[in-house]
């Protein structure tokens, strides 16, 4: 079984890329809105995981699952990191979506419900909506108001989800809350990271002179995010374990449905 998980930037993805001997992906096909993305790949169990990198935002996300969709996985996999948008979620806490939609907008795509529900078996909680964002949702005020809307708020499933969609291949959105509803990010990060995450030396430095009293914060959000990742990275491990010893792909179900 051939599984592909995409996560936004390398930080997310570190603690399980140090958990397995992943080897570069072979480049696939290129055209006008194909473009490559860096991918890795690793035998974990008995499936065989892609990693691809889609850098942060819905249209990039879209444009990444395209062209790593091109290997041909039996299902696909959108990770990483979420912020809360209710008080009842709390940092490390795994989400599994029903439903990715835009947080501004019409758009809305399913999960895979078969993928949903091995999700929850596994230990993560099920719910309703993902929020895709285009943008990092800064203040508490901001996140909170996305509650009617969604259980939390990230900036990648929907593009993965549109792309997988058109593709048809079974996709989920598994995310590991790193900010809670409550709490305001310390600095602008629409302004100091770039859209592959990379951090903008000069923008970083000239914020904190701005506000001193905001290292603080950017350091205790730098080390719940990455203990955040390493939880999301066990609990991968363990729901591909079980995906992959199930009894087949979701696909396969399906047509094994349709048959009889």
């Amino acid at each position: 079984m051939r599984i592909l998980v995409t996560f936004a930037v390398p930080t997310e993805f570190a603690p399980w890329k140090r958990k397995h001997k992943f080897s570069r992906m072979p480049g696939l096909p290129t055209g006008l809105d194909l473009k490559p993305c860096p991918m890795v790949r690793a035998q974990i169990g008995k499936a065989e995981v892609v990693v691809a990198l889609t850098g942060m935002g819905p249209v990039r996300a879209r444009r990444a699952a395209r062209y790593a969709l091109q290997c041909g996985p039996e299902i696909c996999i959108s990770s990483g990191l979420a912020g809360a948008v209710k008080d009842e979620f709390k940092r490390g806490d795994i989400l599994v979506a029903r439903q990715v939609a835009e947080m501004r907008g019409k758009r809305a795509f399913a999960c895979d419900m078969a993928l949903v529900e091995q999700a929850g078996t596994s230990g993560a909680c099920v719910v309703e909506r993902f929020l895709t964002s285009p943008s990092v949702v800064l203040s508490s005020k901001a996140k909170r108001s996305l509650a009617a809307l969604g259980d939390a708020v990230e900036m990648e499933s929907l593009g993965v989800l549109a792309a997988a969609h058109a593709a048809n291949t079974p996709a989920v959105a598994i995310r590991v809350i790193s900010d809670d509803a409550g709490q305001d990010l310390p600095v602008d990060f629409n302004h100091v990271l770039s859209g592959k995450g990379k951090v903008r030396p000069v923008r970083l430095l000239s914020s904190l002179a701005a506000e001193p009293g905001s290292l603080r914060g950017l350091l205790q959000l730098a080390g719940d995010s990455k203990r955040a990742s390493a939880g999301l990275a066990d609990f991968l491990d363990s729901y591909i374990e079980s995906v992959a010893n199930g009894a087949g792909s979701p696909r396969a179900a399906m047509s094994a449905a349709g048959r009889a």
